[in-house]
């Protein structure tokens, strides 16, 4: 699973290629996906309680469009 490399875009971009060649060298097909701030694992969804109030808010990477360019892409 490359998405739990690091959160160092760099490395993880280095890493999930390595990977990726190690895989499609065996005659499998592989691919990237959601290599883009995909970092949020966990809190994914607001927990409720029995009485529909909320608990725990969603959490959300959103990331503003010069750190997506500069930094991920």
């Amino acid at each position: 699973n490359w998405e739990g490399f690091s959160v160092d875009p760099y490395l993880t971009g280095i890493a999930m290629e390595e990977t990726i060649i190690g895989v499609q060298s065996t005659g499998v097909q592989a691919c990237a996906k959601h290599w883009l701030a995909n970092e949020q694992e966990t809190q994914r969804t607001s927990t409720y309680d029995l009485f529909g109030n909320t608990v725990t808010e969603a959490v959300s990477s959103n990331v503003d469009d010069r750190t997506l360019h500069e930094l991920y892409a």
